[in-house]
Order: structure tokens, then sequence, then C-alpha cells
């Protein structure tokens, strides 16, 4: 009765146990580590949505109002496009880091730098670039502050970054 009851807390003790044909036993080697994915916020919709108020009275404006909405629709319409570009860009814009290979994905393509070819990364302002033999390709939507994070993800083919410190404004004292 006492084994049934240990083998049943083994059974939830979570992923690092498995489950054996001849018993329990404890995962020895290093979890792999899984994809990182860096992307715009999700707030820059918010942006696609300012763009869209925007475009619409150009779109439509008084011709709308004169005639009828065949006459209505012509080439200021496809002012109606900078939007959806603009939706595009934010959902498609991405940096995946993972232990095989950085995948940057743009627009209207994307581009995988397996991390042989990767030497190291450079910083230059704001921007995370990877170097290569034969240039630097940009790493979108990672920053300085995202570094730790890739290293993590790199799978040990960066070496060990900390995690950025976080300042907090001074606080004031009262008087007493």
């Amino acid at each position: 009765m006492p084994l049934c009851g240990l083998r049943c807390v083994l059974r939830g003790a979570g992923s690092s146990l498995t489950a054996k044909p001849y018993g329990y036993g404890f995962d020895v080697s290093a979890p792999t580590p899984k994809a990182r994915i860096f992307r715009l916020p999700a707030l820059a919709y918010a942006a696609v949505l300012f763009l869209l108020f925007c475009v619409l009275p150009l779109s439509f404006g008084d011709k709308a109002l004169d005639s009828s909405w065949t006459t209505a629709v012509g080439l200021r319409t496809l002012a109606l496009l900078v939007p959806v570009l603009a939706a595009a860009f934010i959902a498609r814009t991405a940096t995946i880091v993972d232990a095989e290979a950085v995948v940057v994905r743009a627009i209207f393509g994307s581009r995988r730098l397996p991390w042989d070819d990767v030497r190291g990364l450079s910083v230059s302002g704001r921007s995370v670039y990877a170097v290569l033999d034969d240039g630097s390709v940009r790493l979108p939507c990672v920053t300085v502050s995202n570094l730790a994070e890739v290293s993590r993800a790199s799978g040990a083919r960066l070496p060990e970054i900390p995690e950025p410190v976080r300042k907090t404004p001074p606080t004031r004292r009262r008087r007493g």
C-alpha cells in the first residue's frame, strides 16, 4: 500500500521525472532551450488603427457625398493599403532564436542564419546585428536589453550574459 502511494506521488512530480520500463528515474541531461521569438509589441496595432482613421476621410471624402458609391471608389481608395501594409509589417517582422539558427523575418521574406555562420553579435545604438563572414544582418525587434534572452536561447552558442539590472528612480525621504 505505501508503494502505491509513492508511485502516484512520483507520477505527478513533474517533467524532470521520467517513467522507464525498469522504474522511475531523473533526467540528468540539461534541457534543450526553447525557441525565443522577438516581435513588435501588440500595442503597435494602435498605430494601424490611427492610420486607418486618418486614411478613411482621404479615401471616401467629399466624393462619396455627391455621387454614387461606385464612382466614389477610385484611385484615392488605394490609400487604404497603407494601414493594411502597416499591419502586415507588424505581424510579420520578427527574430526567432533557437539552438540551431537565427531566423530573421521581414515583410517580404526571411533569412535563416545558422549559428556556424554567425561570428558574433554587434550592438550599434539600440540595434543588434548578427555579424557574418560576408557582412552583418540587423536583428529586428531585438534590443540590448534582450541580449541575455538571445544568449539563453542560443543553446550555449553565445557566452552567458547576465540579466540587465533595472534602474529604479530615487525616492524622496520624508522629513520628519
